[in-house]
């Protein structure tokens, strides 16, 4: 539940703040693209080093932190008086969240038994995706009735209702006497690089239907292309929610790899498809994919280091993601500008099949299932 409230500033500013820099600071789409973006770069730089700094400070201080310092930048944006500004206070929020998220991801691990590790993993993600499914229509209806700078206060002041669940949530601290025996230091670092290298491949799923899926359609002159992203964002949420009660973990690395080729061939169809129906098949099956490879990539490198590791590595490999988004968006824009959209769903599935032997090594690193 943190971790959704702890993304809600994120959610309620998104539909809010493209109006705000063209308007009030009377920027161009580069501007907006400056301001939406200028978050992730902190967000992803912040990770790994609260995963180094949770195992001194601990989860509870770590959440505490970054929520606080979430709302004092988030509340401040009607004072920017400039895009720089504004941009300035975006890397500040990336910085509060990307400390907030990295604790509150790997927290919830600390807490359950093995067998449910790799649900605690899917639940965060899970939570993401309903905060952005309800923050941005809440976001933009605040801004209707209370005017935008309203809406950013309340956006901010959100992030510092984490803060009583923080207080409450136990916290387990590993000290180096509880470190596991038999971990070596070259399975560690290969367990961590490895699934986070397929987590960046797979991310290029989510960015190819998340970012072109609607624009795909509406060169096609088909409406309601935003149907598709609907269609994969339900399947994945469903799917972890069902999790909590059916007890299966794809960890074989056969099961693993039909896992990615599911989610390559819903790229595909998406790439191909001519009408609506199909293109809805192809967001299912891409979440079908993706509602376990997360998960269990996680629990990969859980599997492979020490608990005093744990907090950096699974902060490092939650970065990944962003990083897999980041990528995506930006090589896959280049390559349906320059072929079409069907060429780049083709290439994206392409990239899901890399994805595919890295996470197999994993797995055989890992020594899961």
């Amino acid at each position: 539940m943190a971790t959704g409230i702890g993304y809600l500033p994120f959610a309620l500013t998104i539909p809010i703040l493209p109006g705000y820099v063209t308007d009030r600071l009377h920027g161009g789409p580069a501007e907006v693209g400056a301001v939406i973006t200028g978050y992730a770069l902190t967000s992803l730089l912040s990770r790994p080093v609260s995963g180094v700094l949770m195992n001194r400070l601990g989860a509870r201080s770590l959440t505490i932190g970054g929520a606080v310092l979430t709302t004092l930048a988030t509340v401040c944006y009607p004072l920017a008086g400039s895009i720089a500004e504004l941009i300035g206070l975006r890397l500040l929020v990336g910085v509060g969240m990307g400390v907030m998220l990295a604790a509150t991801g790997v927290w919830p691990v600390q807490l359950v038994a093995e067998d449910r590790q790799s649900w605690a993993l899917g639940l965060g993600g899970t939570v993401n995706y309903l905060a952005i499914g309800v923050g941005a229509p809440l976001g933009t209806l605040i801004d209707h009735l209370a005017g935008t700078a309203t809406a950013f206060v309340i956006a901010g002041l959100v992030a510092l209702l984490v803060i009583p669940i923080a207080l409450y949530v136990p916290e387990v601290r590993f000290s180096p006497k509880s470190e596991r025996a038999g971990i070596e230091q070259g399975r560690a670092l290969l367990g961590t690089v490895l699934p986070s290298v397929a987590l960046v491949f797979t991310a290029f799923g989510f960015a190819a239907v998340s970012s072109f899926a609607v624009a795909k359609f509406n060169a096609l002159g088909v409406a309601g292309g935003a149907a598709v992203v609907t269609a994969y964002s339900l399947t994945v949420v469903l799917l972890r929610i069902a999790g909590t009660w059916i007890r299966w973990e794809a960890t074989r690395p056969v099961v693993l790899a039909g896992l990615f080729l599911v989610e390559a061939l819903g790229v595909a169809l998406i790439g191909v498809s001519h009408g609506l129906g199909v293109g809805v098949i192809g967001g299912v099956l891409t979440g079908v994919g993706m509602w376990q490879i997360y998960p269990v990539l996680g629990l990969f490198v859980v599997r492979s280091v020490s608990e005093r590791q744990r907090a950096t590595a699974l902060s490092t490999f939650g970065a990944c993601f962003t990083v897999g988004l980041a990528a995506g968006s930006g090589s896959l824009g280049l390559v349906a500008e320059a072929a079409g959209y069907p060429v780049m769903f083709f290439v994206c599935a392409g990239f899901v099949g890399l994805g595919l032997l890295v996470a197999v090594g994993a797995a055989r690193v890992a020594r899961i299932g």
